[in-house]
């Protein structure tokens, strides 16, 4: 009996936390309504023109929507804000366009500007809440898993293990010129990772000092192309390789980098790798807490919203709910969790994220 209410709990713990974005956002919505009748009420005290009111009053109520999920529901990090708001605001008011239009055609304006507007808002709440995902809010905290092109690795376990719950899938490449890893990498492997996520975007993190090796044979599969600023080769003409195959060049940096070496080239770059961990190539290490200063640093250069940084190696779910980062990769700690999926959702729903 225990068992069967225990996986009905996680169930419904797992539901609510792929929902939480959709059911923070109705509830945030509910009490931005509430609050702007509240003050459409008081200014309705005062102005005797109830649409200057009604605008006045709409506006508070955009801005409080918009502090509330910005900062405590999708946790986007502050660079993204100018943009993001530009996006609310347009979409809100398209949205409230439109419910007065519906306002109009049906006679809803009989009733009290309370209740119109409590019916009209739920009315659209779905159509708004889409555009602001696509939108306003795309740029939330994103988790990818990582693995290695191991032939010893079982997809099909990990799949059942994970199922779709990852943002992304990355794949790490990496050779003898790297580190003394033994693995070999068996690039016919990728074909079959897709066909377990056809739907994920696939980032490709070549460690070697010598990534023209791979390069070739990684460039039609892969979304993103990670290269090491630590290589013995040319990475602008590398990079130039990426962009001309319309791929996303990505820079990946250990700690013992300077930050301040890569600011040329992370000005051209829209996201950067930071591998925490002191040993880049091997699983479940710890966290370097070193990471944290490279991040602030990071995060302080006036550029900070022309690029996009995401994080690999060691990272927990408390590591990841202090992380002012835009995406993390994870694998041991998902993978060695006794509830992978959940382990997962309490990553990406960070309640600290960038502040």
């Amino acid at each position: 009996m225990l068992k069967i209410l225990n996986k009905k709990f996680i169930f419904f713990y797992n539901l609510f936390y792929f929902y939480r974005f959709f059911f923070t956002y109705v509830l945030i919505g509910f009490f931005s309504i509430l609050f702007e009748i509240f003050i459409f009420n008081i200014l309705n005290q005062f102005l005797e023109k109830s649409l200057i009111s009604n605008l006045i009053s709409l506006i508070f109520g955009i801005f409080f929507a918009f502090v509330l999920n910005f900062f405590y529901n999708f946790k986007i990090h502050r660079s993204r804000i100018k943009v993001a708001l530009l996006y609310f605001i347009v979409i809100s008011l398209f949205s409230w366009g439109a419910q007065r239009i519906v306002s109009l055609s049906f006679d809803l304006e009989k009733f009290s500007y309370e209740k119109t507007r409590i019916i009209t808002s739920f009315s659209f709440f779905l159509f708004a809440y889409f555009l602001h995902r696509k939108f306003s809010f795309k740029d939330y905290k994103k988790l990818g898993i990582a693995f290695y092109l191991d032939n010893k690795i079982n997809f099909n376990k990990i799949y059942y293990q994970i199922k779709n719950y990852p943002d992304f899938i990355h794949l790490d490449i990496i050779d003898n010129t790297f580190s003394n890893n033994k693995i070999k990498n068996n690039i016919s492997l990728i074909n079959k990772i897709k066909d377990y996520w056809p739907n994920h975007k696939f980032h490709t993190h070549i460690m070697s000092k010598k990534p023209s090796l791979w390069l070739d044979k990684v460039l039609n599969i892969s979304d993103i192309i990670f290269i090491h600023y630590e290589i013995d080769e040319n990475i602008n003409t590398l990079k130039n390789r990426i962009d001309s195959a319309n791929k996303i060049f990505g820079l990946a940096v250990t700690l013992k980098t300077n930050p301040k070496k890569i600011l040329n080239i992370l000005r051209s770059t829209k996201i950067l790798l930071i591998l925490s961990v002191d040993k880049p190539g091997f699983s479940g290490q710890d966290f370097n807490i070193k990471a944290f200063e490279y991040i602030n640093y990071l995060n302080n250069l006036e550029f900070r919203k022309e690029f996009k940084i995401c994080v690999d190696g060691g990272i927990n779910d408390s590591i990841s709910k202090i992380l002012k980062v835009d995406s993390i990769v994870s694998a041991s700690s998902v993978l060695n969790s006794n509830y992978p999926i959940d382990q997962i959702l309490q990553m990406k729903s960070s309640s600290k994220y960038g502040y």
